[in-house]
């Protein structure tokens, strides 16, 4: 028997922005790499930031 692995998602909306924007990962830190560009180019948040990241992680379901 295989255990299913949870999909994570991101959406921009989820952090209150104008944005149709969604990703989804098999874990937190993949997510974390494929939105970083995404939020940096479209709404210029700076992914490097602590603060940031934590916005971020805390958006992710």
């Amino acid at each position: 028997m295989r255990c299913m692995q949870e999909i994570m998602t991101f959406r921009c909306k989820d952090l209150g922005l104008a944005c149709e924007f969604e990703e989804k990962a098999v874990d937190k830190d993949e997510l974390m790499k494929r939105i970083e560009g995404h939020v940096q180019t479209a709404h210029q948040m700076d992914p490097g930031l602590p603060e940031v990241q934590e916005r971020l992680r805390k958006a992710m379901r």
